[in-house]
């Protein structure tokens, strides 16, 4: 065998390594995607992802399989509040939006701020 043969027989053993160890970290999580992505969510995050899934379900799906992946991986080992699930789709180009409401407490009611200025226009 030439030195050359043996060359190649050597990369082509660490390049067939190398793609093992690619391949395990995503088969590691048989897992549903959204539902290990739901596990680290907090602060309304549920209802960002809600929010996105029904306004882009196609790049959703997209975002969330890839968040899966790296959470599987360990590469992100922490929780995601809902704001900063917002930030991902934002800087991906997708402004999720979700309903907000603003409420004041007034003489012991809670009011949203649309009603609040009703009952102003009709003094």
């Amino acid at each position: 065998m030439s030195e050359d043969e043996e060359v190649d027989r050597i990369l082509k053993k660490k390049m067939n390594e190398l793609i093992k160890k690619q391949v395990r970290p995503q088969q590691k999580g048989n897992e549903d995607p959204f539902a290990t992505v739901s596990k680290v969510l907090y602060d309304r995050g549920d209802e960002v992802l809600n929010a996105a899934m029904a306004q882009f379900p196609n790049e959703t799906k997209l975002v969330i399989t890839k968040l899966a992946e790296l959470i599987n991986s360990g590469v992100i080992n922490y929780r995601i509040s809902g704001s900063e699930l917002m930030y991902i789709f934002r800087t991906m180009g997708l402004p999720v939006t979700i309903e907000t409401q603003i409420k004041i407490e007034r003489n012991g009611r809670s009011l949203s701020l649309s009603d609040m200025l009703k009952e102003k226009q009709e003094e």
